[in-house]
């Protein structure tokens, strides 16, 4: 078990948390539910929302250093922010670019307020090449783009005036929640429904359940997975990206009792808990 962790987050400056995590394999651990379960099409966002409301004052981020932002905050910041973007055309049926954001949290604020808005999200690399870039953003024609280091993106945008309350929007699972594209050559969508993301989030669940008290790190994973937590009452842990080796720091000093990583060479994807 513990060569196969140590793969999946070989070059993560790990080995010194080994013994802050319980480690559990999804290809060692309790299977995955057959996909002929069905489960009831909800959206993404609604049980996230329902969750603020049952657990307000919980942490729901973990930052560095130990600064909590509760559920409530959180809600509310991503409320008053897709408001402003739905008066800039976000709603169901259009799309939002999202690039790199300046603080941990605020990508996860962006990508919160990007599915409360109803619109789906578009993952914007600012390392990719000037020609691949404009490709997606032609192909996909979003309403704004949030974050930094792509041209034309909005640090922010004024939420001041917004009302902090969640916003009105016609959304159903069969909307899209994101559009996707693999690394290199010409770009191929990969397009995810509301109802796809909360089959496969209650599939991870159902194998590794998450819950109020857990403190739970990702890494190199698709956005959407960073709702996971957040509609189960745990609480995401956010490292910076621009600190190398911080994740091993986090674990150990934030009480991460759970780590989900993107699936290194040849292994399937890792959850540890």
């Amino acid at each position: 078990m513990e060569a196969v962790v140590r793969e999946a987050v070989r070059g993560s400056a790990w080995d010194s948390a080994w013994d802050a995590v319980r480690a559990e394999a999804l290809n060692a651990g309790p299977a995955l539910p057959r996909r002929c379960v069905t489960y009831p099409a909800t959206t993404v966002v609604g049980p996230v929302e329902a969750q603020a409301a049952r657990t307000p004052d919980a942490p729901a981020v973990v930052l560095a250093g130990g600064e909590t932002v509760s559920y409530r905050e959180l809600n509310a910041s991503a409320n008053r922010l897709a408001r402003a973007l739905a008066a800039r055309g976000a709603r169901p049926g259009a799309v939002v670019g999202l690039a790199a954001a300046g603080r941990p949290a605020g990508l996860l604020t962006a990508l919160l307020a990007v599915v409360k808005s109803g619109a789906a999200y578009l993952p914007l690399d600012p390392a990719d090449t000037p020609g691949r870039r404009e490709r997606l953003l032609a192909e996909n024609a979003p309403v704004c783009v949030l974050g930094e280091g792509v041209p034309g993106a909005l640090s922010g945008l004024e939420t001041g005036g917004e009302l902090p309350t969640d916003p009105p929007r016609a959304l159903t699972p069969q909307h899209l929640l994101s559009v996707g594209y693999g690394p290199g050559g010409r770009p191929t969508a990969v397009r995810l429904t509301h109802a796809e993301a909360d089959r496969r989030v209650r599939e991870l669940q159902a194998a590794h359940p998450l819950g109020p008290g857990d403190r739970v790190l990702q890494l190199g994973l698709p956005l959407w997975e960073f709702l996971w937590p957040l509609r189960t009452g745990a609480a995401v842990v956010l490292a910076d990206p621009q600190r190398e080796g911080e994740a091993g720091a986090l674990v150990r000093e934030l009480g991460v009792t759970a780590v989900r990583v993107a699936p290194a060479d040849g292994l399937p994807g890792t959850t540890f808990s």
